[in-house]
């Protein structure tokens, strides 16, 4: 698709660049994933924000076992392998990671990154709930002590203007990003799933201001190009708790067996672009804690979210049209693999069929995966017959 060469270019070209900021003195400051850490603040402060975001390679994953036990999921053991292999830049350059307390397997890979690595590692507490007045409260003083340590570490003041600046950029790319998403509710083929996933993994490694730039140029390609009817694919909805940048093959699987991943719910590794920031002269923490907490759609290990988070699945089905859903997780993934139950047996209400799949970014996987891919679709087909 035109403008994926250059984003493949800007990806290979940005740790050169960061190498070349680190050498000036400037601070890179990475986070995991979630999208509860706002880059916006690191941004302001002058530093580079970089998202923990690789996996689906099993070298990775194994190379953790050095030091990580068997029972912790695949992406959270990759994050420390990439480490110790010492061969993805990203994870080389950090100065300062900064951990949002989500799940259990992300808890623990802060401390062995802390342990191992010799990298500062600072906590961003985060509320187990997301409705409540003192849920906000708490969160709002996180960021605040997020903005202290951002300051300490950078040289560099916060200042009201640097944030508004900051929170404008960011705001543009989920704009963007959302912009290029609706445009899957056609029934023209005008972005592959895939490739739209990569988009959203690169918002947060490359510059922003670079990549709002790119967005922009892709949007006006993708509205004035040549429509290209989905013909008859049938249209899924993703629903899962982590895709990874290099975690794939479902993708590929899917567009073999005739299928076309229309929409994607996602609690982990890509952007949370629904909403954005508000500006209107409230407190701009305040206003940053209101979208990442209370306005997006709230994680799997949040209290009481299960029904916000069905409501939230439903209406994304209705409006993209789908005929089914893929539900993928990781092995041990438990929390999500909890909900399941609940909501399998409100999809069947609905009549929407869903196949549940998981993986351990095994190479094995891909086979077993194919065989239940290409037998859903098939339901599917005769189920639209």
């Amino acid at each position: 698709m035109p403008g994926m060469d250059k984003l493949s270019q800007l990806l290979l070209e940005r740790p050169i660049a960061i190498s070349g900021m680190k050498r000036k003195g400037i601070k890179v400051v990475a986070t995991n994933v979630g999208d509860y850490v706002p880059h916006e603040l690191i941004h302001a402060a002058g530093a580079v924000p970089v998202c923990q975001i690789h996996g689906g390679d099993p070298e990775p994953v194994e190379a953790a076992h050095a030091v990580v036990v068997r029972f912790q999921c695949a992406f959270a053991r990759a994050q420390m392998g990439y480490r110790l292999l010492r061969d993805q830049a990203y994870y080389e350059l950090t100065d300062l990671l900064i951990v949002a307390t989500t799940c259990q397997h992300m808890r623990k890979f802060a401390d062995l990154w802390e342990y191992h690595t010799g990298v500062e590692t600072w906590r961003l507490g985060l509320p187990q709930e997301f409705q409540t007045d003192r849920a906000m409260a708490y969160y709002i003083d996180s960021l605040r002590r997020m903005k202290e340590k951002l300051e300490q570490v950078t040289g560099n003041e916060i200042t009201d203007e640097k944030l508004a600046e900051s929170i404008g950029i960011y705001n543009r790319l989920r704009t963007l990003l959302k912009r290029i998403s609706l445009m899957r509710q056609s029934s023209f083929s005008l972005i592959s799933a895939l490739d739209f996933i990569k988009l959203n993994h690169a918002s947060f490694l490359l510059d922003p201001v670079v990549m709002g730039e790119l967005l922009t140029s892709l949007c006006e390609t993708l509205e004035n190009g040549r429509k290209v009817p989905i013909n008859g694919k049938q249209r899924l909805l993703l629903l899962t708790p982590n895709i990874a940048l290099g975690d794939y093959k479902l993708f590929g699987l899917v567009e073999e067996a005739g299928g076309e991943i229309v929409i994607e719910e996602v609690g982990e590794g890509v952007r949370a672009y629904w909403e954005n920031v508000g500006v209107n002269g409230a407190d701009l923490l305040e206003s940053l804690a209101f979208k990442y907490l209370r306005q997006r759609c709230p994680a799997c290990f949040m209290r009481s979210a299960m029904k916000t988070r069905l409501a939230n699945v439903v209406r994304l089905a209705e409006d993209f049209a789908v005929k089914g859903v893929l539900w993928y997780q990781l092995t041990l993934c438990e929390t999500f693999d909890i909900e399941f139950a609940y909501f399998a047996e409100r999809f069947k209400e609905k009549g929407l069929p869903v196949l549940k799949l998981d993986s351990d970014y095994d190479a094995s996987d891909r086979g077993r995966m194919k065989t239940r891919i290409s037998a859903f679709m098939e339901s599917l087909e005769r189920r639209s017959a």
